[in-house]
């Protein structure tokens, strides 16, 4: 994960995030109360459920999931890379506070990913509600059946 652009660039407008992610990758489904939030495909292929809409996404294809809406997403292809665009930022800060700065084409060091109770309060406290755990690739094919 690669942010773009945050809100001490773009005086808070929004925040950009790329997303470099491998198959079964997924989100907790949860609720942002104070951003939309914008998923653009650059390669790959992602499944977004939107308020239990479906929505496939490939490369060069954008969707729209607005605040108070409950959303995941998940990587159905070998790798996907996205631009997620958050309006109004803040949000990223989590991203920030939870990850391991690298520069240029180094590769993060092996860091401890933080308990799920901490990352949920995390996101928690900047108005990002975690509803429920990621859909799985199971869980995909056992609905297109």
């Amino acid at each position: 994960m690669t942010i773009k652009a945050g809100g001490a660039q773009t005086g808070g407008c929004l925040a950009q995030i790329e997303t470099n992610d491998r198959l079964g990758t997924a989100t907790p489904f949860h609720v942002h109360h104070n951003e939309d939030e914008t998923f653009y495909v650059v390669e790959g292929a992602v499944l977004l459920l939107v308020d239990g809409e479906r929505i496939d996404l490939a490369a060069g294809d954008y969707a729209f999931a607005p605040r108070e809406t409950t959303h995941a997403y998940i990587v159905r292809s070998r790798r996907a890379r996205m631009l997620t665009t958050l309006i109004p930022a803040g949000l990223e800060e989590v991203f920030v506070a939870l990850g391991v700065p690298v520069a240029g084409a180094d590769r993060p060091p092996e860091h401890a990913t933080p308990a799920v109770h901490e990352v949920i309060r995390r996101f928690g406290a900047y108005g990002c509600e975690v509803v429920g755990p990621p859909p799985t690739l199971a869980d995909l094919r056992a609905s297109a059946t």
